[in-house]
């Protein structure tokens, strides 16, 4: 059966034979497919895309037959060839065996490193020239590897010329074509036979093929603050989990970018209506920031689409039942401003003993004028300061901004006000202090307990750009976020990915508007006001342990200790979240009946710590300067390609758009040398003058040091 993307017939050419390309485990990295004519001619073609397109690997290229592989052990011998038929014959008779893609001039492109853990290794070079390259090429490709290891030759007798393995066997077995399984005689000893054949003719590798000694490498110093870390994937109640896991898997985004989307989506129903009391005394609002910084082309708007979508239902459905009764109220208010300014003409001919008469039907109409009931309203996407805090006063003092990018920062820095920033509003709504707010030409607006949610996904320029406005730190509106800044998986997706599945997302849906559906708790004046939640003893115990492990994390020399202003509000923060898995776990119930538990709790301390990781990688980002920048782009540049070595030329040519001259790599390449991932390579003597060749650390081609 032929693999799916795969052809029957290419250039004319019908096909022969597919070999699946596999990691140590069995998964599946593409294919390599033979196509032959009736004359004899071949074509043999990679498909390592989708959709029946030829497209080779990434490089360094995987070498073929990984999952035939022992574990490697002092005892194990790993065996080399040249080409698919090859390696299946080995592998077909018990001695296992790679060999890279691309023939016989590409072994320095492929990832070799899977075989470090080998203490022998025996190459079998096909009996011409390119074979004798070949067998050159993976000796001096072994000898990079880190460890000891013997490499030997084994040069079978009797092959014809060009001839290998496959040619020794057919030998033997005249009925074999080279493809599929070797037909066998019971009792035959041609595994035996072969490796008595190679035992015998084992040979050392010519001194001129050793690779000279080196200095040995210490582990590059990253580049990066902090390594990204693993996302907890169970840390959301079930039907939000698995939300969430299915939300990553249609839109095909790491699953950051759903968690932090969905994470504000849950505070936006929680928040007003809760809060949660982790000591006594001490009070913290269900509203969260999040930011997940995600480069363009990463499906953020569906993400938030399908994440809002509760909200938006919601709101359309209780603007159906308000627009009646708002409709309404506006006829009534009409019908009685009329009545009213009948009165007043009629008070301004009356005689003065019939004015205060008039007067008092006046006010008794004024008295009975309803009130306009406001649309419901959860969340913006933008809105100025000012604005914020009127349509705030309308939704019970709550309002969510959402927003696939980072508008809102430049809304807060003055956009619309003459760049002048008013970050007022934004702070008192995440902490939730009282807020008054008295303009000249409009009502004065006040909000006693103000909950203000903030979920964005902008692109990653947006945090580096964050540097220019040392306002946002100095004053806290930084420090409130909770950062996300995930590896982007562009040029890896699929882009055959299910949809989500309309039970989970009903589900989903269903506990968002659980939510929304919790009564307000009230006040001794009948006022509404937030169900105050506890901390079970566990929970508290829980709690009260992180928060005491980020204190410690502030002092000198912890890893928060340049980023106090965001560490002192995460054990807040992880209290906050807490609460809302709490309200959220308990939607079809009563929250406020019971504390807070350590299963919640464990959870949102699992994430507050995976935040703290991205915090330190988006501050570093913030006060990145450009020589870091580009260093980092050079080294992914290195581990892409899999480079061993290069020289300032070539690594010029590979970002032009980046540098326009060649000097301006100096400084990239001096990071790049003084943190141990390169280092220069002696100046060959004579012939002109050579471009400067860098050496390149192999932990920076597997991508250890930099994630």
């Amino acid at each position: 059966m032929t693999p799916q993307g795969i052809p029957s017939t290419y250039n004319g050419k019908s096909l022969r034979w597919t070999w699946a390309y596999r990691d140590s485990t069995g998964a599946v990295l593409g294919h390599v497919v033979r196509f032959d004519d009736a004359e004899g001619h071949k074509d043999v073609v990679p498909f390592f895309g989708r959709n029946g397109k030829p497209e080779g690997p990434p490089e360094p290229k995987p070498l073929y037959g990984l999952d035939t592989l022992p574990p490697p052990n002092t005892r194990a011998t790993v065996f080399i060839v040249e080409g698919e038929k090859a390696t299946d014959a080995m592998n077909a008779l018990g001695l296992p065996c790679v060999s890279s893609i691309g023939g016989a001039m590409a072994a320095g492109k492929a990832d070799w490193t899977p075989l470090e853990g080998f203490h022998r290794a025996v190459i079998l070079p096909d009996n011409d020239s390119p074979g004798e390259t070949y067998a050159r090429d993976v000796c001096a490709a072994l000898g990079r590897l880190p460890g000891q290891r013997e490499v030997l030759l084994c040069r079978l007798p009797g092959l014809p010329p060009s001839g290998d393995v496959v040619d020794w066997i057919q030998g033997r077995v005249p009925a074999w074509e080279g493809f599929g399984p070797i037909p066998r005689e019971p009792g035959d000893d041609l595994d035996s036979e072969l490796r008595e054949a190679i035992e015998e003719h084992l040979e050392p590798v010519p001194p001129e093929w050793a690779a000279p000694a080196v200095e040995a490498w210490e582990p590059p110093v990253p580049l990066d603050a902090a390594q990204c870390p693993v996302w907890p994937r169970d840390v959301f109640p079930p039907d939000v989990q698995e939300f969430v896991d299915a939300l990553a898997a249609a839109t095909e985004t790491p699953i950051e970018l759903p968690s932090m989307a969905v994470l504000a989506v849950l505070a936006t129903a929680a928040q007003g209506r809760y809060c949660v009391m982790p000591e006594p005394g001490y009070f913290e609002p269900c509203c969260l920031w999040t930011l997940c910084a995600m480069p363009p082309g990463s499906r953020k708007s569906a993400v938030l689409r399908h994440a809002t979508a509760p909200l938006t239902e919601w709101e359309i459905a209780k603007r159906a039942e308000v627009e009646p009764l708002r409709a309404r109220a506006e006829s009534e208010r009409k019908t009685l401003e009329g009545r009213i300014e009948a009165f007043r003409r009629k008070a301004a001919k009356a005689a003065p003993d019939e004015v205060n008469s008039i007067m008092r039907e006046i006010e008794v109409l004024e008295h009975d004028m309803p009130a306009i009931p406001e649309l419901p309203q959860l969340w913006a996407a933008d809105v100025t300061p000012e604005h914020l805090a009127v349509i705030m006063a309308q939704n019970d003092d709550c309002m969510a901004l959402l927003a696939d990018e980072g508008g809102i920062f430049a809304t807060i820095a003055g956009r619309y006000s003459g760049g002048v920033s008013n970050l007022d509003i934004f702070l008192q709504g995440h902490s939730g202090d009282a807020v008054r707010v008295n303009r000249g030409s409009r009502d004065p607006v006040f909000l006693l307990h103000p909950c203000l949610t903030i979920g964005l996904l902008p692109q990653p320029d947006v945090i580096a750009s964050l540097q220019d406005k040392p306002e946002f730190r100095g004053r806290g509106l930084l420090g409130r976020f909770l950062y996300a800044v995930p590896k982007s998986n562009l040029g890896r997706r699929t882009l055959d990915a299910p949809p989500m599945p309309d039970d989970v997302t009903h589900a989903y849906a269903a506990t968002i508007k659980g939510v929304l559906s919790h009564p307000w708790n009230t006040n001794a004046q009948g006022g509404k006001c937030a169900h105050v939640l506890t901390l079970s003893r566990d929970a508290f115990a829980a709690w009260k342990r992180f928060a005491r492990s980020i204190e410690a994390g502030m002092g000198p020399g912890g890893q928060f200790e340049h980023l106090t202003d965001w560490a002192g509000k995460l054990p807040g923060a992880v209290a906050r979240i807490a609460a809302v898995f709490h309200v959220v776990r308990h939607a079809a119930g009563e929250p406020w009946q019971c504390p807070v538990s350590i299963e919640d709790m464990a959870a949102a301390v699992r994430l507050g710590e995976t935040l703290g990781q991205h915090a330190l990688i988006a501050y570093d980002a913030m006060g990145a300067d450009d020589a870091m920048e580009n260093a980092r782009a050079i080294l992914s540049w290195i581990s892409r390609e899999g480079l061993q070595e290069f020289t300032r030329r070539e690594a010029h040519k590979a970002h032009q758009s980046r540098f326009h001259r060649a000097e301006e790599m100096a400084g990239p390449l001096e990071v790049l040398i003084e943190r141990g991932y390169i280092r220069p390579c002696p100046r060959a003597t004579g012939g002109g003058r050579p471009s400067t060749r860098y050496e390149v650390n192999p932990a920076s081609i597997r991508g250890v040091a930099n994630g």
